[in-house]
């Protein structure tokens, strides 16, 4: 598969098959995604991963009225695996952390994908989520990043149209 290929055909998957993923190969997958570009080589990343009763504890711990579609992503997923930013005072390097971050969890996304493993990424702000911070063992000083579902996938979603560049393209 070429990197332009892998591009073009990644996409977030929701609904996962029943098959189970072992853990060997999402740490497989960690050790490569690894290589994601990082300021200063900080790399500030933390994984936290959840399968089986684990992960139905950490569904539990989430308030279902306030963040359903994270519930959904926990349930039908069958590994968990929240990734954390270091929370820093200052902006510029907190910026710069979980930017890479974010291209550390694209990394495993397309990695992910190299395996036939889908994923959601859940990004909302779970600051509050004190309970599921709690359990999971997310530090203080730590920002949830992402909370990924991954897994295998029957069916492949419907990929939506990529708006052409020239509507996001200004040239000076």
């Amino acid at each position: 598969m070429s990197i332009l290929s892998l591009f073009r055909e990644t996409r977030e998957v929701r609904q996962f098959a029943e098959r189970p993923v072992f853990r060997e190969l999402i740490l497989s997958i960690l050790e490569d995604a690894v290589w994601a570009p990082n300021h200063k080589l900080r790399e500030p990343w933390r994984f936290i991963y959840a399968d089986g009763t684990a992960k139905q504890k950490l569904t539990a711990a989430v308030d279902a009225d306030k963040h359903p579609r994270l519930v959904e992503t926990l349930a039908q997923a069958p590994v968990a695996l929240i990734v954390t930013s270091p929370a820093n005072k200052d902006e510029r390097i907190d910026n710069d952390d979980f930017g890479a971050v974010c291209c550390l969890i694209q990394n495993i996304q397309m990695l992910g994908w190299t395996h036939g493993l889908g994923m959601a990424w859940e990004l909302a702000d779970y600051s509050a989520c004190t309970e599921l911070r709690a359990l999971a063992g997310v530090r203080d000083d730590e920002r949830i990043a992402g909370i990924l579902g991954l897994g295998f996938f029957d069916s492949l979603p419907e990929k939506p149209a990529v708006a052409p560049l020239n509507d996001r393209l200004e040239v000076w």
